[in-house]
């Protein structure tokens, strides 16, 4: 099979300082084909070939998990440095706003990619770590499958590369690299991809990755060099593989490695694309559904196109299996992604704010763009963009149970979390989804102060934002407004079983009498079930059943204080369960458990669950 040459689509600002700055004219250089060739060194081998092999260089992946903290909020920029990196986190802290990972961007190595924290930008990297975890937050690290032969950033702020990345010349000599001795150019200046079917190649490789994971970070986010490879398909230690193949192995080492180096998937995720098409590389799937904790769609305009594409490449994994999802919320690029050059598109609060609210609704809420955005020094309306970014991440912090249950349900063979609505044909102009079998969605996807939505038939749907309004009966295309930017058109339906853990404050779930205790948000009306888990990741069973006359909701087993949040509609229901007692008030709820009391205002029959291992039955009579 003959090897064809890919042409790799760097932007034409990266090319021009990449050729203005006769990148490569290093001692280790040689002469590089047009299409990425090879490469000679001049150097030797540096030390020669032998590697200390650990015993978890060879574990194999774990079975996919996506941790609980991984669905909190996550904030990331780019061009940062030590002291930039705790204002950022800091502000988000001290403005209320919930934090669970902070993502390093490039630059933050000596070079690309030796894992080596340069000590100018991030002097005492450890000691970085240790104070983020102090605070209740994660680091995790941006980096690709490259080792480079020389390196540049063209963002403004990067930094300058002296000469070759350390280890490349060996990893040259010693055939760690796909192609032989091939190096390519990529964003970030040239250099060779690890061989990932070579087990000498990954062992050498999980070296470098040691000088972080030994300082105790959570997790890579993993870029995709890999389609910078020149000659595809690629000659490997285990013969020719394709470039899908290759991805695969990459994304799935690094998965199996750091886990087993970091102890476990409960402390330590790989952030990865599913499916993108970006920088005119066609679109395809990157990493497995199964080595995929974490996945992004990125590198999308912060306008309404970029929006619409984001909301196309989301659809696209979730059909494909992929759970845990999300977007760089408000967009990451100012420009086109295949105009570098081109027009600049404004900072634009309107999109940003339905961005962000579109995230409250995927199991991945991270915040990202080249912009470097911190809410509250927004150009336009900060004040507002940052009220609208707290309550969407408080929403997001509140459903975590439920994405919890999601996720987990989706790795064990069930459906994925976010459920497009109709077929791909479809999708474009409309992007209604469902969250579970709880939530339906249908995004503000312009300016405009009104959107038709099709209600989906067979259920009844309830304004998230006035759960105590009537219900509309699914069939029906109702215009649903989309003047307030931050309040994204939702609604739950009848069968809905929510978990959730609020803080008092937050927008729908910030229930005074919940404040930091776990709720279960409950809308009868059809059958419906669920498994739950605590924080400690224990499992329990909620069940929802409709006789016409009464609806019943059993719980296996409480295995913590629980509030219930049981919606009615009409003359107040009566109350039949086995051990409760009605309570004076809503606020003598907060005096002790089991109890209940029926909040007619609300529309909500609201109970109070000591924890037991016992089963609990609670029969709202309607």
């Amino acid at each position: 099979m003959l090897a064809t040459m890919r042409s790799p689509t760097l932007s034409l600002l990266s090319l021009s300082l990449l050729l203005a700055a006769g990148c490569g004219d290093d001692e280790t250089s040689g002469k590089t084909s047009s299409g990425g060739g090879t490469a000679s060194s001049a150097s030797g081998s540096g030390g020669g070939c032998s590697v200390l092999a650990a015993p978890e260089d060879e574990a194999a992946a774990p079975p996919i998990h996506t941790p609980r903290w991984a669905l909190r909020p996550w904030i990331s920029k780019d061009i940062s440095d030590r002291d930039d990196t705790y204002t950022f986190v800091d502000g988000f802290i001290e403005r209320g706003i919930p934090v669970a990972a902070v993502v390093i961007d490039s630059p933050w190595e000596k070079n690309y990619n030796t894992f080596e924290p340069n000590p100018t930008r991030y002097p005492d990297f450890g000691g970085m770590v240790g104070d983020m975890s102090d605070r209740g937050v994660r680091v995790v690290l941006w980096t690709t499958q490259m080792l480079n032969q020389s390196s540049f950033d063209v963002e403004p702020g990067g930094d300058f590369y002296d000469g070759a990345a350390e280890g490349f010349v060996e990893a040259l000599d010693c055939g760690y690299f796909v192609n032989g001795r091939e190096v390519s150019y990529w964003w970030k200046g040239r250099g060779g991809a690890i061989d990932f079917f070579d087990p000498q190649a990954r062992a050498f490789f999980h070296r470098f990755q040691d000088r972080v994971l030994d300082l105790g970070i959570s997790g890579f986010k993993l870029d995709f060099g890999e389609d910078y490879i020149a000659t595809v398909p690629m000659t490997t230690d285990e013969g020719e593989k394709s470039l899908q193949e290759y991805s695969e192995a990459y994304y799935e080492d690094f998965y199996a490695y750091g886990a087993a180096k970091r102890g476990g998937p409960e402390d330590f995720v790989t952030m990865v694309r599913p499916y993108d098409r970006s920088y005119g590389f066609e679109g395809r799937f990157y990493a497995r559904p199964e080595h995929a904790p974490v996945a992004w769609v990125g590198d999308n305009r912060r306008d309404d196109v970029g929006l619409a594409d984001a909301l196309d490449h989301l659809f696209r994994s979730a059909r494909a299996g992929y759970a845990a999802i999300g977007s760089d919320l408000g967009g990451y690029l100012d420009r086109d992604d295949e105009d570098l050059l081109g027009e600049i598109y404004p900072l634009d609060s309107n999109v940003f704010r339905r961005w962000t609210g579109l995230g409250v609704f995927t199991p991945f809420f991270q915040l990202h763009g080249r912009a470097n955005l911190e809410p509250w020094t927004f150009p336009e309306d900060p004040e507002e963009v940052t009220a609208a970014y707290r309550d969407h991440a408080l929403m997001h912090d509140a459903l975590v149970p439920y994405f919890d249950a999601l996720v987990r349900a989706t790795h064990a063979g069930d459906d994925t979390p976010m459920r497009p609505i109709g077929d791909e044909a479809e999708w474009a102009g409309d992007y209604r989804f469902t969250v579970g079998d709880s939530i339906f969605v249908a995004p503000a996807l312009d300016h405009e102060a009104s959107r038709d939505v099709a209600l989906p038939v067979g259920r009844t749907y309830f304004s998230l934002w006035d759960l105590a309004a009537p219900g509309i009966e699914g069939g029906e295309t109702i215009e649903a407004d989309t003047s307030d930017p931050a309040r994204i058109p939702a609604w739950v339906m009848d069968g809905s079983i929510i978990p959730v853990l609020a803080q008092a404050g937050t927008p729908v779930f910030g229930e005074s009498l919940f404040d930091g205790r776990s709720a279960i948000w409950i809308i009868p009306g059809r059958d419906a079930s669920l498994t739950a888990y605590t924080e400690e990741e224990t499992p329990f069973d909620v069940t929802l059943a409709a006789d016409g006359e009464s609806d019943v909701v059993r719980l296996s087993a409480v295995p913590e204080t629980t509030f219930l949040r049981i919606r009615f509609e009409g003359d107040a229901p009566a109350v039949d369960a086995a051990g409760l007692t009605e309570a004076a008030s809503r606020n003598a709820l907060q005096d002790g458990d089991d109890t209940y009391f029926v909040d007619t205002e609300a529309g909500a029959v609201l109970v109070r669950l000591a924890a037991t291992d016992g089963e609990r039955v609670i029969t709202i009579v309607r």
